[in-house]
């Protein structure tokens, strides 16, 4: 990870044959340096150990996905999104920059795979067979890397992307639970529920009522100000 600061001029060079991917993010506050600091990030260092961990490119995405749609409450979603993204970096400061995981391809792209697609239905056993892989050393594999099976992984980017649309759009929790791959809202319901202690219509009212207060206590500051 390279940072740079205001103003200043940037310079950057990378391999054609090295296939490189760049992400770029320009962010400001009036608390970067402390964020940045809380997070071991410091800001007389341009360049930072930041490992090659899949999930960076699927919050990235996301950010991107968020600005481009710009749906209601996005700004906060970004900066949540954006403050995991430097979680993961202090994580592998704290590892050293020889901590280094090598993860195999197959477990790479089934990442890829499943960010892509976890809203279809997918078996497991037919994907790691589609490789030519066994389905014991693909699930032993993934999850050794991953930290999570692969079953548990696709229920994770569903829970997650449900509950940014219960949060950020009007579609009905049927709507809802059919873009994220579950074709009967009853038992997605269950599985949400399983998950987060509500259900999705309690999760989306309980959101709601945190951004009504959080913007009426917004509105109040500003008024005293």
């Amino acid at each position: 990870m390279v940072l740079y600061q205001p103003k200043e001029v940037q310079k950057y060079v990378y391999y054609v044959e090295d296939h490189p991917e760049v992400f770029w993010i320009h962010f400001t506050g009036y608390d970067v340096k402390n964020i940045l600091e809380y997070h071991g990030i410091s800001l007389d260092q341009h360049v930072f150990y930041s490992g090659t961990l899949p999930e960076y490119k699927m919050l990235f995405r996301k950010i991107i996905r968020e600005l481009q749609q710009c749906e209601d409450g996005y700004e906060d979603y970004i900066a949540s999104l954006f403050n995991n993204i430097l979680l993961l970096v202090s994580r592998q400061q704290q590892n050293g920059e020889n901590y280094i995981v090598t993860i195999p391809e197959e477990i790479e792209m089934a990442v890829s795979y499943f960010n892509e697609n976890y809203n279809t239905k997918i078996s497991v056993a037919q994907y790691a067979e589609s490789l030519h892989i066994s389905t014991n050393w693909f699930i032993r594999n993934f999850k050794q890397h991953m930290k999570i099976s692969p079953a548990q992984y696709l229920l994770s980017l569903r829970m997650v992307n449900a509950q940014s649309l219960l949060e950020n759009t009007d579609y009905s929790v049927g709507e809802v639970a059919e873009i994220v791959g579950y074709d009967n809202q009853l038992y997605f319901s269950r599985v949400f529920k399983k998950e987060y202690g509500v259900s999705p219509a309690q999760y989306r009212k309980q959101r709601h009522e945190f951004e009504d207060e959080r913007q009426f206590i917004k509105r109040s500051k500003t008024y005293e100000t």
